[in-house]
C-alpha cells in the first residue's frame, strides 16, 4: 500500500512537470478557459507559475468570483496595473453581475483598446440599466464584439469606429432610433447607424433588442453577409434591411421586417403566430426554411405571396401548419402554375404536435410545390410519426441518463467533500477536471433533462403519465449530483435557472396528467 501511494505521488509529480514544461503560449490557451481570479492563483504553485498570469493575452473577469463589486474592481485594477504591458490583449471577457462605476468600465475598455484587443465580450447580468460608456468604442484592432445585457440607450446614440470589426452580437440592448423632436433633421441624423463606421462587418446578430424612437431601425451595410434577428421588441416599428451582399438571413420571432438583399441565398424565418415580413426581388435565393407555428387562416394569401418570391429555390423546408392554411384557401393556387422549376428537395414537418392528427395538405398544394420539379426528393413527417418517435426517444434518453447519474452518485468522493483539499495540492485537478470536465457534465445533464422534458410535453396524456414519475426521479438525482460535483459553486446561477425551468416544466406536465 505504501509503495502504491509513493507511485501515485510520483506519477502526479511527473504530470505536474509535464504541465510546467509546456510552452507559455500553450499554457495561456489552457488558462483561457478559467477566470483571471483562478489564473492569478496559479502563482502559488511554483516559481515556474509565479508570474505566468502577468503575460496572459486572454483576460476573463467575472464579478461572480468576488464577494462584492468593490473587491472585484480592486482585483481587476490589480491585474491590469501589474500585467506585462508589452503583451497585447487577444481577448477580453467582462461579466458583470452588478452596477459598476462608469470610471471602472472606462478604465477596462481603454486598457483593452490600447493593447490591441481582437475579441471582446461584455455581459451585464443585471436587470437594472447600466450606464456603460459605449461611446468609447474606438478601436482599430477589434474584430469580434459581443454585448449582452441591459445597458442604457447610448449604445445607438453614437457611431462606433471599429474598422476591423467583422462580427457583432448585441443581446438585450436598447437601440435608440430618433424621436418626434428630430422630424426637421436629416434622415441620417434620425437613424443613427452604429455600424456605419464598421466597413468590414460581415456578421450581425440582434437578439432580444428593443427599438425606441419613431423612425424604426435601418440596417444598411455594403459588406454584411450574415444577419440574425431574434426575439425583437420593436412593436410596430419597421426594420429596414438594405444589404446588397447579404447571403444569409435568420429571422426568429420578429415583426415588421422589410428586406432588400438581391444576393441572398439562404432565408430562415420562424414565427409564432403571424407573418410580418416583406421583401423585394430575391433572384439568388436557393434555400428557404419557413416556419409559422400557428398561422391564421386569413394569412393564406400572404403565405402564398411569399412562396411566389421563392421561385428559384433549390431546397424548401416548411411546416405543415402553414401549408394547411394555404390548403384551406385552395382557390389561391387552383389556376396557378408551379413556380419551382429548380426545386431539388422539399421537406414538410409539423410543429404543433397536439393539433388534429390528420394533416390536410391538398393535392393542389402538392402539385403547386412539385409540379415543375417531379424528380425533387419529397419528405413529409406526420404527427403520428413524431409522437411514436418521441415516446421511444424519451425512454432511451431517460435510461441513458439514469445510468450516468447512478455512476456519478457512486463515484462522489465524500471524504474529499468533507475535509477539502488545499489549492496547491489540487489546483490542476480543479483546473483540468472541474473547469472543463465538470462544466461539460453539468451542461450535459441540463441539456438531456430539457430534451426529455420537451419530448414529454409532446406526448399524449396517457403516455406522459406513465413516464412522469421516472422523469421526476431523474430531476431530483440530477440536481443532487450537480450540486456535489460543483465544489466551488461557480455554476450556482446555472443550477438555479435550471431548477426554476424544470420546476415550471414539472408543474405544467402534472397539470396535463
Amino acid at each position: 500500500m505504501i509503495m502504491d501511494s509513493k507511485c501515485d505521488t510520483k506519477e502526479m509529480n511527473v504530470e505536474r512537470d509535464r504541465l510546467s514544461s509546456l510552452p507559455d503560449n500553450l499554457i495561456h490557451k489552457i488558462l483561457a478557459f478559467v477566470s483571471m481570479k483562478h489564473v492569478v492563483e496559479t502563482s502559488l504553485l511554483s516559481s515556474r507559475w509565479r508570474f505566468m498570469w502577468t503575460s496572459m493575452p486572454y483576460l476573463n473577469f467575472s464579478s461572480d468570483d468576488f464577494a462584492s463589486l468593490p473587491q472585484f474592481s480592486e482585483a481587476v485594477a490589480h491585474v491590469l496595473s501589474r500585467r506585462d504591458g508589452q503583451i497585447e490583449v487577444e481577448s477580453l471577457v467582462l461579466s458583470l453581475n452588478g452596477k459598476v462605476s462608469r470610471g471602472f468600465a472606462k478604465r477596462v475598455l481603454n486598457y483593452a483598446f490600447s493593447h490591441n484587443v481582437q475579441r471582446m465580450t461584455i455581459r451585464c447580468l443585471v436587470e437594472e440599466k447600466i450606464e456603460f460608456p459605449l461611446s468609447l468604442f474606438r478601436s482599430r484592432s477589434l474584430k469580434h464584439l459581443t454585448l449582452i445585457g441591459s445597458v442604457d440607450r447610448s449604445v445607438a446614440s453614437t457611431t462606433w469606429e471599429l474598422p476591423a470589426l467583422t462580427t457583432l452580437h448585441l443581446g438585450h440592448v436598447t437601440l435608440y432610433c430618433g424621436n418626434d423632436e428630430d422630424e426637421d433633421d436629416d434622415d441620417d441624423d434620425d437613424n443613427i447607424n452604429i455600424i456605419a463606421k464598421c466597413p468590414n462587418l460581415k456578421t450581425l446578430t440582434l437578439d432580444g433588442c428593443k427599438i425606441t424612437g419613431s423612425n424604426g431601425l435601418s440596417i444598411c451595410h455594403p459588406r454584411l453577409s450574415n444577419l440574425t434577428l431574434e426575439n425583437g421588441d420593436w412593436a410596430w416599428d419597421l426594420v429596414h434591411v438594405v444589404a446588397p451582399h447579404l447571403k444569409k438571413i435568420t429571422i426568429v420571432n420578429c415583426d415588421w421586417v422589410h428586406l432588400s438583399a438581391p444576393s441572398l441565398t439562404s432565408f430562415i424565418y420562424r414565427r409564432g403566430y403571424s407573418l410580418e415580413f416583406s421583401a423585394g426581388s430575391l433572384p439568388s435565393l436557393e434555400e428557404v426554411d419557413l416556419c409559422i407555428r400557428k398561422p391564421r387562416k386569413t394569412e393564406a394569401h400572404t403565405i402564398f405571396g411569399l412562396l411566389q418570391k421563392f421561385h428559384g429555390i433549390k431546397c424548401l423546408t416548411i411546416n405543415l401548419e402553414a401549408l394547411e392554411v394555404v390548403s384551406s384557401s385552395v382557390e389561391l393556387i387552383s389556376n396557378q402554375p408551379s413556380p419551382f422549376a429548380n426545386l431539388k428537395k422539399l421537406n414538410i414537418y409539423p410543429v404543433n404536435i397536439q393539433a388534429e392528427a390528420n394533416a390536410v395538405v391538398s393535392n393542389e398544394v402538392k402539385n403547386y410545390l412539385l409540379g415543375r420539379s417531379p424528380s425533387a426528393s419529397f419528405t413529409m413527417v406526420t404527427r403520428e410519426e413524431i409522437k411514436a418517435n418521441d415516446t421511444t426517444l424519451a425512454d432511451h434518453l431517460m435510461a441513458e441518463l439514469r445510468v450516468i447519474l447512478d455512476r456519478d452518485k457512486a463515484n462522489i468522493n465524500w471524504d474529499h467533500l468533507k475535509r477539502g483539499k488545499s489549492l496547491v495540492e489540487n489546483y490542476w485537478e480543479d483546473l483540468e477536471m472541474h473547469s472543463r470536465h465538470e462544466k461539460t457534465k453539468i451542461c450535459d445533464f441540463i441539456s438531456k433533462l430539457k430534451r426529455i422534458e420537451s419530448l414529454l410535453t409532446k406526448l399524449p396524456t396517457s403516455n406522459r403519465a406513465k413516464m412522469q414519475s421516472v422523469f421526476d426521479g431523474l430531476c431530483a438525482d440530477a440536481k443532487f449530483v450537480m450540486k456535489k460535483v460543483d465544489l466551488t459553486n461557480t455554476h450556482e446561477r446555472l443550477l438555479s435557472v435550471c431548477s426554476d425551468e424544470l420546476a415550471k416544466a414539472l408543474q405544467w406536465s402534472s397539470k396535463q396528467v
